[in-house]
């Protein structure tokens, strides 16, 4: 049965096995969602949430003073991270597995103390459960009303966190079974982004509590997947490759985002930024734009967006704050941006719709389309595969590096660097708390609790 396979991987896979490629994507990974969990708490994204935190722990809510249990922590980090759409995804899942593998992981590292290389081997695995997963199931679980996320994210969770606590087969096993039932979000809930990371955060909490409902002695049921998990979020006959699993890993496969908003924003803009650099015009002189992307990126896009929120959801105004302000990042993505005039002036003059053409090589390529009309009559058109931050067209390490620190300075400040630099040397760290001791901004060193020393 698939879960007792992944489940015997989950336990026994560790840091040896992993490639310099895979420790490297691994490390700018956390960075990453760190910086997009940080710009959350700067921005308040967790104002509502915050206060339901009740049960004081070890684990430490990034980028405040609280510590909470490993459960409350995760939710909230994984909640803040979510919550910017600035984390990395898979175009083959239609998922985005940092933000409920990282959050499980460092929840528990707090909790159950781990040197950096166990953290960046427990983080790997996660991954790979869920890209595997997810590739049996997308896009089929989008086009059934589910977010991927959601639905993959509990099992890769658990996954985390029985390999971060070495649990022995059969409680693996178990571990994974029952977070199958655990992790359930609707595609509809994006609509409304402000709350919609919720099912995220439950999916990554979910994952934990499996784990440790299975290592007190509870039994998932063996055949959920290929009887239960495919039939609901899949067509049914869906199969997850296993012949090289533990032998080849998969988190080098998920792309990073340069651009704010959902990442189905992100390849119109590419091409849109593309003609203006090779033809240099200002945002006024544009009389139209017309943008084609694939049906599902299409599905998720809010055409008049009433809030900054909704905006991180819209294509319109993605392409208007690159055209507008050089860029779209997520700090462009506010209330009062969405009702200026100007942004409001050019976005009526840009039209998105769906090229069924896109859809037959979706999501291999997810690609946009751009025709481009100015006032003085010229015509210019682009193309793009994929956006920025593919693995077939990748950003560097120093660019995901001065993305962490606009994002994290402002709530971190003198210590962004001091983080940045203990992420990019994880394996070398002893104790993953003293990078966890450092989300705290009122902290004046970064260290673990002394027992630990």
């Amino acid at each position: 049965m698939l879960v007792d396979h992944l489940g015997a991987f989950a336990a026994t896979a560790c840091y040896d096995e992993l490639s310099v490629q895979d420790v490297d994507a691994a490390k700018l990974r956390v960075l990453d969602l760190l910086g997009a969990a940080l710009a959350g708490v700067t921005l308040g994204n967790g104002r509502l949430l915050l206060p339901l935190v009740q049960c004081a722990g070890p684990s430490s809510v990034w980028g405040t003073h609280i510590r909470a249990s490993m459960r409350d922590a995760a939710l909230v980090n994984s909640f803040l991270a979510h919550s910017t759409y600035l984390e990395d995804g898979s175009r083959f899942t239609g998922g985005h597995p940092s933000s409920v593998v990282i959050p499980s992981a460092l929840a528990v590292a707090d909790a159950h103390p781990c040197t950096g290389r166990q953290l960046i081997g427990a983080i790997v695995i996660g991954y790979e459960v869920f890209l595997r997963l997810g590739r049996a199931i997308y896009p089929r679980v989008v086009m059934k009303g589910f977010q991927s996320t959601s639905v993959l994210g509990s099992v890769a969770a658990a996954a985390t966190v029985v390999n971060l606590l070495r649990m022995p087969s059969p409680h693996s096993a178990h571990a994974l079974a029952i977070a199958c039932t655990l992790g359930v979000g609707l595609k509809a809930a994006l609509h409304s982004s402000g709350s919609q990371p919720l099912q995220v955060a439950r999916s990554c909490e979910g994952g934990i509590v499996a784990a440790l409902f299975a290592a007190a002695g509870a039994h998932g049921y063996d055949a959920i997947i290929e009887e239960g998990y495919f039939n609901a979020f899949g067509d049914g006959a869906g199969t997850c490759a296993l012949e090289d699993l533990g032998r080849r890993f998969s988190i080098g496969e998920t792309y990073l985002k340069i651009h704010g908003g959902c990442r189905g924003n992100h390849a119109p803009i590419d091409a849109v930024q593309r003609i203006q650099s090779e033809h240099r015009f200002e945002a006024d002189e544009v009389r139209s734009i017309s943008i084609e992307v694939d049906s599902v990126t299409h599905s998720a896009d809010i055409a008049t967006p009433a809030s900054g929120k909704d905006a991180q959801f819209s294509i319109r105004f993605g392409i208007a704050s690159a055209l507008l302000n050089g860029d779209a990042s997520i700090f462009r993505f506010t209330d009062d941006a969405a009702a200026a005039p100007r942004m409001r002036a050019l976005m009526s003059r840009i039209d998105v719709r769906p090229n069924k053409a896109f859809d037959k090589t979706y999501p291999k390529q997810r690609g946009a389309r751009a025709d481009l009309v100015l006032a003085d009559g010229r015509q210019m058109t682009a193309f793009v595969e994929n956006a920025r931050g593919e693995p077939e067209c990748p950003v560097t390490a120093d660019e995901i590096a001065r993305k962490f620190e606009l994002l994290a300075t402002p709530r971190l400040g003198t210590k962004t660097r001091r983080v940045m630099g203990l992420v990019m040397d994880l394996e070398a760290l002893p104790d993953v708390r003293v990078l966890t001791s450092c989300f705290d901004p009122g902290a004046r060193s970064c260290q673990p609790p002394s027992e630990s020393l």
